[in-house]
């Protein structure tokens, strides 16, 4: 069920996210807070759970991390698989999904990422249960996920009242709004009780998704980029991104 809808939507994850502005600001934002924390000084083993097309694993490798990519969609995992071929990097790709990771018998590692996955899960604790028993201690994890707060915002300002009141945010089947919105608050009390740290967070689309479409227009992609990396960083204007970055760490 979840390859499959994966393998749907891997088209539309290709044109609607990586070959965007929303993309190019994901990637830039991920590379500003990795160096905030110095991440590049030495190589690490980097596991990548919800790898999808390897967008950012392919940087990673570029900068000599060890990278191991678990992907459950057989269409994205071929994508990355073919742009780690053509860059003449190395990597290990599973065929796996984030229940199936056991049967592997993985080493723990330095860094787990997993972006915009946790929120596609029916239930979203299970990722802590099942991936952090990888992370060595003073490991880092590297989570982006889907704002809860933030996609009701943009609903609240639409004038979606009756989606809002409702209180239902799962997507709906081929949409890209995925099925379990993330609370930072709920996200909180998971970090807390897993033995985790906060150590860096970021917004990401802190204004982007809310300004007027001619206004979006007349500004170049360089002046959005520069703009959005500068509140990105200031937590009174997080609250509603379309999707937020925490780096933590394993105590």
């Amino acid at each position: 069920m979840f390859e499959e809808r994966f393998n749907q939507l891997s088209g539309k994850f290709k044109r609607n996210i990586y070959q965007t502005f929303k993309g190019k600001l994901r990637l830039a934002i991920l590379e500003r807070d990795f160096a905030a924390l110095n991440l590049h000084q030495k190589p690490l083993s980097i596991l990548d759970i919800g790898a999808g097309q390897g967008q950012y694993a392919m940087i990673l490798a570029k900068k000599g991390h060890h990278l191991t990519l678990i992907e459950p969609a057989r269409e994205m995992l071929t994508l990355a698989q073919t742009s780690f071929l053509n860059e003449g990097l190395e990597a290990t790709f599973y065929h796996a999904s984030l229940e199936t990771l056991t049967p592997l018998s993985l080493p723990q590692f330095d860094l787990i990422t997993c972006h915009a996955m946790i929120e596609w899960l029916p239930d979203p604790e299970i990722f802590f249960q099942i991936a952090l028993p990888y992370l060595k201690k003073g490991g880092k994890l590297s989570l982006l996920f889907y704002n809860r707060e933030g996609l009701i915002y943009h609903n609240l300002i639409r004038g979606n009242y009756y989606y809002v009141e409702k209180g239902q945010f799962n997507g709906d089947k081929g949409s890209l709004t995925p099925i379990s919105p993330i609370s930072p608050q709920w996200l909180a009390e998971q970090v807390e009780r897993y033995g985790l740290k906060l150590i860096k967070q970021s917004g990401i689309r802190t204004y982007y998704d809310f300004m007027a479409p001619k206004a979006r227009q007349r500004i170049s992609e360089e002046d959005h980029l520069a703009m959005e990396l500068r509140y990105s960083e200031k937590h009174e204007y997080q609250t509603h991104a379309r999707y937020l970055h925490w780096l933590l760490e394993k105590e």
